[in-house]
């Protein structure tokens, strides 16, 4: 449902900016030139289709822009995948280690450190994917989006 309404907002928008342009156009023309009844009707002709073609750019724009938004996403999702692939595969012997000894106490530590690792990359991964933490910023710290 709020896909649509994304949608609907940017077709709007790109007519919206298409009225503007042809009204401009329009008002700039008819100040400027004579008004003859010939060249009237060729003006809100020509003027329809510069708003036309600025409702077909900014709606390019905007796809353009939703594919490099998706491009980033598929390359945050990739890296967020083989950071989580690396930790598990370095957290597992580890854990299966002290689960074998059969130490009540440090099966209780190691789950629960795994458990903590779990959510830390759910939450990184939450994080990266909605962009609003920037990992690629300054070492140390993490800048956060608005």
């Amino acid at each position: 449902m709020q896909v649509r309404r994304k949608r609907e907002y940017k077709v709007l928008k790109s007519v919206a900016a298409g009225v503007l342009v042809w009204v401009a156009s329009s008002a700039a023309q008819f100040a400027l030139l004579p008004l003859d009844r010939s060249i009237v009707l060729r003006q809100v002709i020509a003027n329809s289709i510069g708003g036309l073609v600025t409702v077909i750019v900014i709606l390019a724009m905007q796809l353009s822009h939703e594919e490099v938004h998706y491009q980033l996403a598929m390359e945050r999702t990739a890296i967020v995948a083989e950071l989580n692939h690396h930790v598990r595969n370095a957290i597992f012997p580890m854990h299966v280690a002290v689960q074998s000894l059969g130490d009540v106490d440090a099966k209780k530590i190691a789950d629960d450190c795994v458990e903590r690792i779990n959510l830390a990359l759910k939450d990184a991964t939450s994080d990266a994917l909605s962009g609003r933490i920037d990992y690629a910023g300054t070492s140390g710290s993490s800048e956060t989006h608005s």
